[in-house]
């Protein structure tokens, strides 16, 4: 953010892309140690954090129809379950995904959709 003002940019909007909704990172960390602190710093730049999606109704009916068309496909999880995280040593790890990975859903949760 620092360098990007003393580059001259003037206006900054945050968005937090990893999050779709508001909690402390966003609140807190996003709005005050870097929104509030970088305008004492620089009182002359408009920085600025966009809303998280939270209960959005268009976000909303996007998830209930990824979740739909999950349980109406297989009922498998994505393969990336399985995966695990590079020189991981937690032995309770590969077992967790082995189990997440080979789980199916019953028909009862399939056909409730």
């Amino acid at each position: 953010i620092k360098g990007l003002i003393k580059n001259g940019n003037k206006h900054l909007m945050m968005v937090p892309i990893a999050f779709t909704s508001d909690h402390i990172e966003t609140l807190y960390e996003m709005d005050i140690e870097y929104g509030e602190d970088m305008r004492n710093e620089f009182p002359d730049a408009n920085i600025m954090r966009c809303e998280s999606l939270n209960m959005h109704s268009t976000f909303i009916e996007c998830l209930t129809e990824l979740v739909a068309d999950h349980l109406k496909s297989d009922g498998k999880t994505i393969p990336q379950m399985a995966l695990r995280c590079p020189m991981c040593v937690n032995p309770t790890c590969g077992p967790m995904r082995g189990f997440f990975s080979s789980r199916k859903l019953s028909q009862s949760i399939v056909e409730c959709c």
